[in-house]
C-alpha cells in the first residue's frame, strides 16, 4: 500500500507490503461546523452549570488567565466576548487584569503580547504574565499531597476569575485545558515542580483524567485559588475551532475530552511489530523537542522491543538546550528520574521520555538532521527515507513482522482493544 506521510511542509512516500499492513490510523477530525465567532457566542450565552458571565460577575475586578504563546489556543477570539458580557454587566476596563499563563516558560514581551490578545486590547486593557520565581505568589493552601499551592497575586486578589483555554491531549497531565491555566500556568515554580514530579506515577498520561495524580493535584490547585468561569474550545489539528463550551471547568473539561477522544482516540486491535510514525509534519515536527510526542506515544502500543521508525523533518535540530544536556549527563532513564525525584526542571522531562524510548525499543529516525548526535547521543539508527527505515526493520525484525502506519503521531492517541 502506498502511503504519504507529512514530513516539513511536503510528504515523504512510503510502500507498505500489504501482507504486512496491520492499518493506517488516522485521525477522524471534524471540520469546522459554523463561525467560530458564533460558536463561541453560543457557548457564553448558553453556559454549563451557571448563568451566563454577563449575570454572575458582580462587577467588580476582574482576573481573566489566558494561554501563552507556546499553545495553539485562539485567545484572539475568545477574549473579545468574554471582555463584551463583562462590559455589560457593568465591569469597567481599568478593573479588568488579563494574566498570561507562562508557567515556567520566559514571559512575552510586549510584540509577543500584541499578537497573542491584538493591538486594541493590549494597548486598553492591564496584561501581565506569570515570573514563576520572580512573581509575588501567594500561599492558598495544601494539596492532598502535601504540595503549597502558591498562585499569582494579582490572581487571587480578583473578586471574580475567568479562565480562557483549549483542551487538547496532554503528555502527563492527560489533557490540557480548564485547571492547567493555574497550575501549571500562575502558579511559582515550586508548586510546578513538585506537581510534575508525579509524572513517574503511573496514571501520570496522556488521554488519562480520573485516576491522573498530576491532574487531581491541578484540580486542587484550582478550587484552593478559586475559578467562577472558563470558556474554553477545542481544535482540530488546521486549528479550526470544533467545539467551544463555557461556565463551570469540570462540566466544560468534561465534554471538551470527549470531543477531542471522539477525533484522536483510536483502538488497534493488537500490538505491532513495527510502527512507523510521523510527527504530523510542520510545526510539529520542527525540531526534536516536539516530534518526540510522537516517538512516546508509539512506544506505548509497539510490541515489547518491537521498533519505531520516526519520520520527522527537525529543521532546528534539538530544539532545547536542556533536553540536550540531560541527554549527555544522564545516561539512563533511571539516573534521570533519580535526579528530577531530586529537583524536577520542566524540559529535562523530556530527556527521561526519550532515554526510556531507545532503553525498549529500537528506533530508525528519518529526519535532515544529520549530526553524529542521532546515533550517539540519541541513540537513534538514521535511514533517509521511510521505505529504507522500513527496509531495516524488516531486517531487524523479520519479513513477516506486522506494521502499523500513524502519519499524525503527534496528535492521535493510540489504545489497544483489551
Amino acid at each position: 500500500m502506498h502511503i504519504e506521510l507529512p514530513y516539513g511542509k511536503g510528504v515523504l512516500p512510503l510502500d507498505v507490503p500489504d501482507k504486512n499492513l496491520l492499518d493506517v490510523v488516522v485521525p477522524k477530525e471534524f471540520i469546522q461546523p459554523r463561525q467560530p465567532e458564533l460558536m463561541i457566542k453560543e457557548a457564553l450565552h448558553d453556559p454549563l452549570g451557571t448563568d451566563r458571565l454577563s449575570e454572575v460577575c458582580p462587577g467588580e475586578t476582574v482576573a481573566i488567565v489566558i494561554d501563552d504563546y507556546t499553545r495553539p489556543c485562539p485567545t484572539k477570539m475568545l477574549l473579545p466576548p468574554v471582555l463584551e458580557e463583562l462590559k455589560v454587566a457593568g465591569v469597567s476596563d481599568l478593573d479588568i487584569c488579563i494574566i498570561v499563563a507562562t508557567g515556567t516558560h520566559t514571559p512575552p514581551s510586549p510584540d509577543v503580547i500584541k499578537e497573542l490578545v491584538g493591538d486594541k486590547i493590549s494597548r486598553n486593557y492591564m496584561i501581565i504574565s506569570n515570573d514563576a520565581v520572580n512573581g509575588q505568589h501567594v500561599n492558598v493552601g495544601k494539596t492532598k499531597r502535601g504540595n503549597d499551592i502558591e498562585v499569582l497575586k494579582e490572581y487571587v486578589e480578583a473578586d471574580f476569575k475567568i479562565l480562557l483555554g483549549d483542551i487538547e491531549y496532554h503528555y502527563f497531565a492527560g489533557y490540557g485545558g480548564t485547571r492547567k491555566s493555574i497550575l501549571p500556568g500562575i502558579s511559582s515554580k515550586n508548586s510546578i515542580q513538585r506537581n510534575h514530579s508525579l509524572l513517574f506515577e503511573k496514571h501520570s498520561c496522556m488521554g488519562v483524567l480520573k485516576e491522573n495524580p498530576i491532574h487531581q493535584e491541578m484540580n486542587e490547585a484550582m478550587h484552593l485559588a478559586g475559578c467562577d468561569f472558563v470558556l474554553n474550545v477545542v481544535q482540530n489539528s488546521h486549528h479550526r475551532i470544533v467545539g467551544a463550551w463555557a461556565g463551570k471547568p469540570e462540566l466544560v473539561m468534561d465534554v471538551g475530552a470527549k470531543l477531542v477522544d471522539t477525533m484522536y482516540k483510536r483502538e488497534i486491535q493488537e500490538s505491532p511489530d513495527i510502527v512507523i510514525t510521523a510527527a504530523n509534519g510542520y510545526p510539529h515536527d520542527i525540531n526534536l523537542y516536539q516530534a518526540m510526542k510522537a516517538l512516546h506515544t508509539a512506544c506505548q502500543i509497539v510490541k515489547p522491543h518491537g521498533i519505531v521508525i520516526l519520520v520527522a523533518e527537525c529543521p532546528e535540530g534539538h530544539g532545547n538546550q536542556l533536553y540536550i544536556d540531560w541527554l549527555k549527563k544522564y545516561k539512563t532513564s533511571q539516573e534521570i528520574q533519580k535526579a528530577l525525584n531530586k529537583n524536577f526542571i520542566i524540559g529535562a522531562h523530556k530527556a527521561y521520555y526519550h532515554r526510556i524510548a531507545v532503553e525498549n525499543h529500537p528506533v530508525i529516525f528519518v529526519s535532515e538532521m544529520n549530526t553524529p548526535d542521532v546515533e550517539h547521543l540519541f541513540k537513534f539508527k538514521k535511514e533517509k527515507t521511510p521505505n529504507e527505515a522500513l527496509t531495516k526493520a524488516f531486517t531487524l525484525s523479520n519479513q513477516q513482522s506486522r506494521v502499523l502506519v500513524v502519519p499524525q503521531g503527534t496528535t492521535t492517541f493510540l489504545t489497544i482493544k483489551n
